[in-house]
């Protein structure tokens, strides 16, 4: 009697050590899922961002209207996104709006209502570093046009993007790229190459 009470605990920690274990791979398993399709949202709405872009340019024939910035030092050139929205440029032939997001008034970028900021910014195609992007700050230079985002901070969620885009590539190479310092985060999709026209 005591050993079929024995054997009763034995298979009973047996089976809450089996089940315990099935709750964690199945828990795994549903953060995968939902990191996955939270990879694959954002990807849609980066590439429609760019389908947008691509779309005013062929409208229009013109690149989108330039604001060079710097900062924290860091020198690049962003573009007027907004305008993908609100022709507030006066563009000719000017077919929007492109994007469903509504107007920023004031400001270079549009706000995404999951996000943070989507911009347009003009990048250079050298290996990047995990902390700042290599700026196209030289006339004639050839660069990237690229759509950017940030406020995400999602290390999980940025490498599975990259493994989606440009199997695991890293941080500074291939079509999707991201800088992860605190101060100034960004994610990036190179869009297509440009001339830099200005230094």
């Amino acid at each position: 009697m005591l050993k079929k009470g024995a054997m009763f605990g034995l298979d009973a920690r047996i089976a809450l050590v089996i089940f315990g274990a099935l709750s964690v791979i199945s828990g795994a398993a549903l953060y995968s899922a939902i990191q996955d399709a939270k990879a694959t949202s954002i990807i849609a709405d980066i590439n429609e961002v760019a389908k947008a872009y691509e779309s005013y340019l062929l409208d229009t024939g013109q690149e989108l209207p330039s604001r060079s910035t710097d900062r924290l030092n860091w020198k690049f050139y962003s573009y007027d996104t907004n305008n993908l929205v609100v022709n507030r440029a006066n563009v000719e032939n000017w077919k929007g709006p492109y994007l469903p997001y509504e107007d920023n008034t004031g400001a270079e970028y549009l706000n995404h209502p999951a996000y943070g900021n989507i911009l347009m910014e003009l990048v250079d195609d050298k290996d990047w570093s995990a902390t700042q992007w290599e700026a196209c700050d030289n006339a004639g230079e050839k660069c990237y046009m690229a759509v950017s985002i940030d406020g995400i901070g999602n290390a999980s969620l940025v490498t599975k993007i990259d493994q989606k885009i440009d199997n695991a590539d890293g941080a500074g190479a291939g079509k999707f790229r991201w800088i992860t310092s605190n101060l100034n985060a960004r994610w990036m999709l190179f869009v297509r190459p440009v001339q830099n026209p200005k230094g």
